[in-house]
């Protein structure tokens, strides 16, 4: 059911609606893509700007007792403390699998041993980004000494209960739009409960 879109690509398909593209890097991590249009584009001859980048990796993990670690770290572009999944960026050629797990143990220093699970490939901004965020289930994993261990500068991890995480949510301390996805789609999969408010308890 369409209502009010016009002009909308068909001879030829998507492609064609783009006249040229250029690139310039701004970091070994991110490029700058500016897309001019064609002249049937809906604006003609408009230019489009997005960042093109490595997809992003993220785990929800949860330990045999039902606990979920997560990780609170500075992020320059928001100037704040934030709270959020543990997850980075996938190197180039590097197996997202294998990603995720290390990011997993980088970050929070608890293993996976039986590996992860792929529950969501999402499109991180459809205006902006040109990457991907792949969604990955990590089930009872394990930290296997209190002792210290090497967890990436500049990151704390923090062990949440599921109700604890779900009032962060609720409450916007857990305010990443991505991972809040990420446990969305995990409660729709039926790897995590239902909130309380939802499941009429």
């Amino acid at each position: 059911f369409l209502v009010g879109y016009r002009h909308m690509p068909n001879k030829g398909g998507i492609q064609d609606m783009i006249q040229s593209i250029h690139t310039h890097s701004l970091s070994k991590w991110v490029t700058l893509v500016s897309k001019t249009m064609s002249a049937n584009w809906v604006t003609p001859n408009a230019v489009y700007h997005s960042l093109k980048q490595n997809d992003y990796i993220s785990v929800l993990a949860i330990t045999p007792d039902g606990r979920i670690p997560l990780v609170r770290q500075f992020r320059p572009a928001q100037e704040k403390l934030t709270l959020e999944l543990p997850g980075g960026l996938l190197e180039d050629g590097e197996d997202p699998a294998i990603a995720a797990e290390r990011e997993l143990k980088e970050e929070t220093g608890y293993d996976a041993p039986k590996g992860v699970r792929l529950i969501g490939n999402l499109i991180p901004d459809t205006g902006r980004l040109e990457n991907r965020i792949l969604c990955y289930l990590a089930s009872d994993v394990t930290f296997e000494n209190n002792e210290f261990r090497d967890v990436e500068p500049g990151v704390e991890c923090l062990v949440y209960s599921i109700s604890e995480l779900y009032n962060a949510i609720n409450n916007g301390t857990f305010d990443h739009a991505l991972h809040v996805a990420i446990i969305g789609l995990a409660v729709i999969k039926g790897y995590l409960p239902l909130p309380d408010l939802l499941s009429g308890k």
